[in-house]
Order: structure tokens, then sequence, then C-alpha cells
């Protein structure tokens, strides 16, 4: 064979042509050279030419014979067979072939690596094992150690000639090397070996996906395949706002903070999505929110106001692709929904699971962290989250520090033992948080003050639900699905002057749920009167506002969520309770934390009969999340030591 008759992929159900091995190769070159052109200052010239280099070799694995002659019969094509190589498996004829990614590393030159590039032992093997492991296959070693080292001289070499490569040996890949689809490095696996494999792997699996997308369209490939080009995330917020931005916003947009890591504590209502999308600026940004719900109101918030090109953003979660479907914005939903699943689009918004579960090391994880690595993160509503994801959460934050990319974290309240992992983490230089916390004022400065709260420990009163219905818009949110159901069914029995009943949780259907989540959201901005039932999902940023608030106790985060839904935006000046408070014990040590629970209700009974400020809510959420306390506690699955203990686990490395 000739170098040109080698190939790298088969066709596809014969429509296109089989591509061969140097034009493919030569496709990852330059979508990475097209790529370095906008984001190379994000690389240091040592990880660019890993990255070129693992380009470039990556799949000369695919040379070997096995591999050439099974790529051939899926094209059927015409293969030359080689008769001494065909007689050499013949005798091995119960060897499965190796995969390809294993035989590339025969192709590193590590005398010539560190004389041309002045790569020392720790470079190379980062290089060797981004290669080896680029594709995640079976390989029992153990059946190759006698022969691997005949495969290469009998097989690999002979190729390799032919396709005008003069270096390819073992490379210390044979006998005990080759262990556990792994290579077998000689220095410890540690954090910063992790880091750096992490940008290699990750940039050559979604270079070679771009790539390789080629094969299924006709379209031209380029940047684009790889990363479609950014916008400007301010132009469209400060188009609206012009000069009439508030403090908060002027803070996360000031120039001095657009490169830092921040945190920024602000009441509901405020406009920090405005004030994100000015720190994130022209940067590839991720928006992250805790449930579905929240993504699809923030997506559509965006869509609505033309803050972003609208054919330059997305939204990912678990049921993103069946939103797609059904939108009739979206001309081809299947390709957009892979699209966004590869990370081409320049503002994504998403659940933290989507982007953060290379925490746990997992081979096909690291490109998440790398394209972070280029990337803003916004992490809205940190509170919100259960310990065990705070802990990745944490450690993912610390892992897009270390690689150069930046994250927001806004909130309406922060506990500080979530800024006191921060701050252990990631270091408190590494942080900037506004001196204060941002809260709503009316036009004489003063803050605005939304709410008044009453705290009994009983069941719903359901006739006084009803007849306050009649002319507010009441919203009752409960800890559990069944919980609501049976609410929800009460009040329809109560119910004997036909007030508007409605009940939305996470059981629907999803077509049913969508329908009930627009359904609620409606009715919040209209002139009716009636009751709303829900659960959790309502909490964080759905764009709804209630008079009155029905509540389960809960956790103090979850709590102030909730009333986050209740005169949203609007002054309270009546003298009663707008918030309504029953400690039902629904949910404690399943939903919520024990402990976490009981300092809830310790606390919020200090603001029983009282107007509850804005700085009240920062101040009961100081009280029920205090460092001390927390650490104190005898429970090894304890808040405090939950978090710490994950963290731990998460810096251990195979």
């Amino acid at each position: 064979m000739v170098k040109e008759q080698y190939l790298a992929k088969s066709s596809k159900r014969n429509q296109y042509d089989a591509e061969p091995l140097e034009r493919h190769t030569n496709k990852l070159i330059n979508l990475f050279k097209d790529f370095i052109s906008k984001y190379g200052e994000k690389f240091t010239k040592k990880e660019i030419d890993l990255i070129m280099l693992a380009c470039e070799k990556h799949d000369l694995g695919k040379l070997n014979y096995k591999f050439q002659k099974e790529l051939y019969k899926k094209s059927k094509l015409d293969f030359e067979e080689n008769e001494e190589i065909e007689k050499f498996y013949k005798k091995h004829k119960n060897l499965n072939p190796i995969p390809h990614g294993i035989l590339s590393c025969c192709f590193i030159n590590s005398n010539e690596l560190k004389e041309k590039y002045e790569f020392d032992k720790s470079d190379i093997n980062i290089l060797a094992t981004s290669i080896y492991n680029h594709h995640n296959r079976e390989f029992n070693s153990d059946d190759y150690v006698e022969v691997f080292e005949e495969i290469i001289e009998k097989d690999l070499k002979v190729n390799a000639m032919n396709y005008g490569i003069e270096y390819c040996n073992s490379n210390g890949l044979s006998k005990n090397k080759i262990k556990n689809n792994k290579i077998e490095i000689d220095i410890e696996y540690q954090y910063n070996f992790w880091l750096k494999f992490i940008v290699v792997k990750g940039m050559l699996n979604k270079i070679d996906y771009a790539a390789s997308t080629y094969l299924y369209n006709k379209n031209e490939i380029g940047i684009d395949t790889l990363e479609l080009s950014s916008e400007d995330a301010s132009a469209g917020v400060i188009k609206k706002f012009g000069d009439k931005l508030n403090d908060c916003q002027k803070f996360m947009g000031n120039e001095e903070n657009k490169d830092k890591n921040i945190i920024v504590i602000a009441s509901t209502g405020i406009g920090k999505t405005e004030g994100a999308l000015l720190w994130a600026g022209d940067s590839k940004i991720f928006y992250t929110l805790p449930i579905k719900v929240s993504i699809n109101a923030i997506y559509k918030r965006i869509w609505d106001e033309n803050y972003y090109d609208k054919n330059k953003f997305t939204f990912l979660h678990s049921d993103a692709k069946s939103i797609m479907r059904k939108d009739e914005e979206i001309d081809d939903y299947q390709l957009k929904y892979e699209e966004t699943r590869h990370l081409i689009y320049p503002l994504t918004i998403c659940t933290v699971d989507q982007l953060f579960y290379f925490v746990f090391k997992s081979l096909g994880t690291e490109k998440y962290a790398a394209t972070l690595k280029y990337s803003k993160v916004i992490i809205d509503e940190i509170q919100s989250y259960t310990p065990d994801i705070i802990s990745f959460l944490i450690f993912g934050l610390k892992v897009v520090n270390d690689l150069g990319g930046k994250f927001c974290i806004m909130t309406a309240t922060l506990p500080p033992i979530v800024k006191y992992f921060l701050e252990e983490a990631i270091g408190k230089e590494n942080i900037r948080i506004a001196e204060k916390p941002f809260y709503k004022e009316d036009d004489k400065g003063n803050i605005i003050i939304r709410h008044k709260i009453k705290y009994e420990e009983k069941d719903f009163e359901y006739n006084k639900i009803l007849e306050k219905a009649k002319n507010k818009k009441v919203l009752v949110i409960c800890n559990t699905v069944k919980r609501s159901q049976d609410v929800y069914e009460k009040l329809k029995e109560e119910n004997k002057q036909n007030i508007e009943i409605n009940l939305l949780h996470s059981r629907f259907i999803f077509k049913e749920r969508k329908d009930k989540e627009d359904k609620i959201q409606k009715f919040a901005s209209s002139d009716k009167f009636g009751i709303w039932i829900s659960t959790q999902i309502v909490e964080a940023s759905l764009d709804i506002d209630f008079d009155i608030l029905y509540t389960d106790m809960c956790s103090a985060d979850s709590l102030l969520q909730r009333m986050g839904r209740c005169y949203r935006n609007r002054i309270y000046e009546k003298d009663e309770s707008n918030i309504f408070i029953y400690d039902t014990k629904i949910g404690v040590g399943t939903v919520y934390d024990k402990d976490i629970f009981e300092f809830s209700v310790e606390h919020i009974q200090e603001y029983n009969d009282k107007i509850f400020t804005e700085e009240d809510k920062q101040d009961y959420i100081n009280k029920v999340y205090e460092i001390e306390r927390l650490k104190n506690l005898d429970n090894e699955n304890s808040y405090y030591k939950t978090i710490k203990k994950n963290i731990k686990d998460l810096e251990i490395f195979p």
C-alpha cells in the first residue's frame, strides 16, 4: 500500500467516500490551528505543542494491517493482502486487534521530543497517556505480552515505512508496561499531572470529534465545527439599560472584575442575570442553574430580551432533546442537540452535572474540563445544592481556576460554609467578593421590604388559603410530590366557591409539565386570582410573583428561595403576614439534612410575626450555617463533614 491508500474511517452506508488517514489527520491539525488563532492566549506553548502532537499521532496506530483490512472490508473496497503479514496473523488467529490508540504510542520518539520541544519525562507521559486513552477500548493486555513486539516489527513497522514514517518501536509499551488499559508511569499520578492530561486529552477528543463530523455532512470543515464564534454578551444588556445599570450590575460589569473569579450576593429580582452577562463579555460562557425549569426560564428570558444571537446560545439538561424537538424555532433539533452536547455554542445554559462530571476522573469527560479552561462559568443559586453536589462543584471550580478559566457565583444568600470551603480550595486571593450584598432599593434609596412572616407548628389551614385566594394569587410549596398531591386534593375538597386550583410537580409527563410551567408564569403575570401548589421546582430563577406564600418548613436556603416567589419585585406595605411557614416535619432527614433543618427552625422563630428584611435573610443564613457549630457536630454524616470528606476523596488519584 502507498500512503494515500491508508484509511482513517470507513465509508458510512456507502454514501460518502472512505476517509484517508492523511486527510483526517490534516483536518485535526488545521482545526487546531484555527482554534489557537482565537484562543491561543489561554494555552501555554507547551500545551499547544502537546495538543498538536496528539493530533498528529493519535491515529497512526490505524496503520496496522488488521485495522486497514477491516476498514477496506466495511467500505467494500478491494484490499491488497500482504502474504508475510497474513502468515503471521494466521499463526496468531485467536488474537483480537489491538486498539489503535495503544499502537499510536509506538510513534512517540522520546529522544526527539526531549531535544526538539524540551519535553521532560512527565510531558512525554502526558502525551502518551492522552493518545493511549483517546478512545476507551477494552483490552486484555495479558494476551499480548509475548507477541506485542512481534506485532510491531512484522506489521506496524512495515506499514509505517509504506506510509513514510521511519520511527516506530514498542516504546516501552510491551510486556508489563501495558496493564489495565493505561500506561504505567513511573511518576506519581497526582493533581498537576492530571491537570495537564485533561487539557491535552480533552482538546484531542474535541478536535477529533469535530473533524469526524465532516463525514456526516458536506459542509466545509472549519472552526465553526469546533467552536461557534462568540458574541459580546454585554452588548444586549447595555443596549437595553444604557447608563441605568444598578450597583450590582456595575460591579459585575466592571473591567477590573471581568477577569476575576467573583462572588455576588444580591436580592431576588435585582438583575443578576444581566450582571452575569456583563461580567462574561465576549468569552465562551456556561450559565448553570440547579433545576431544569429554571434553565428553561433563563433561556426564554435571554431569547425574549434579545441579549444574545439566537443562533449562538443553547440549553442542556436531561429533557433538552425533547424540548428542542418541540421548539418550532429550531430547524434541526437533532443537530442542535448533538452540537450542544459537544459544547460548540458560545453560550450554554445547563445544569452543573452536565459540566462537572470530570471531577470523578472518568475517561471521556476530559473535554469538559478542557473547554472550561478557556471559558467563564456562571453558578446561579449555589446555596440550593446538596452537600454532595457542593463538594464536587467546589472541587470542579478549583480545577477551572487552576486551568485558567474563571467563575462567577451569584446568589440571593451565601451560606458561610460554602464561602469557607471555596476559599480553602481556591485561596482567598483568587476570589473577589463584593464588599456588601446588593439589595433592591426604592426611589428614595431605602431597601425594599417584601416580606412579613408567620411561623406555626401545624398543618396548613386550608380554609384560610381558600379565603385569601378569592382576591389574591396564592402559592403553596410542599416538600415532596406526595405532600403536594395531598394538599391539592384537600383544597379541592374544601373548595366550595370554584376558586382556580392548579398543581405542578416533577412527576408529570414532560409535555404536561412544560404546559404547566408556561401556565404558572402566565397566571403570575395576569390579573387572575387563585392557588398554585408546587414543590421545590419553582424555587430557583422561575420569574413568578405571587401575593401570598404558604410553605412547608424546609432548610433555610430553600425557604429563602421560596420567599423569592412572593412579592418578588414589589414593596410590601401591609401589617399582616404574606409568608406563612408551617413546620410539618415532612422531608426531614430525607429531602433535607436533619441538623440544617433543625437549625433553620430554631432561628426562623426569631423573626416570627416580624418584617423579614433582606439583611435579616443573610443574617438568618449566617446563623444556620455557622462554621464552628457545623464543624463540631458529633455526626459523621453532618453537612460539614460530608463536604470535607467528599472534597478529600476527589483529591485522591489512582
